[in-house]
């Protein structure tokens, strides 16, 4: 059997339903401003992010940032919301 060992613990762990990091933007934010405080707009297929510290595709740690990107705890950038 081959294939990744679920044992390798060197890899960052990434918890998809976590919060997302409170330095995270992106065009739906804006555009979606029906009164729904907090509602996450998922659906938004083409979304462009960008991180409110450095206003890049990319945070302070030069790693890229996104919907699953912004959820690691373990960026040194990361504050969850």
């Amino acid at each position: 059997m081959s294939g990744a060992d679920p044992n390798d613990h060197d890899l960052p762990v990434v918890n998809p339903t976590g919060p997302l990091c409170r330095h995270l933007r992106h065009k739906g934010m804006y555009v979606y401003t029906d009164g729904s405080v907090g509602e996450s707009h998922d659906d938004y297929d083409c979304t462009m992010y960008w991180c409110l510290q450095t206003m890049k595709g990319y945070g302070p740690d030069d790693d890229t940032v996104g919907a699953e990107d912004c959820r690691n705890a373990s960026r040194s950038c990361y504050e969850p919301t």
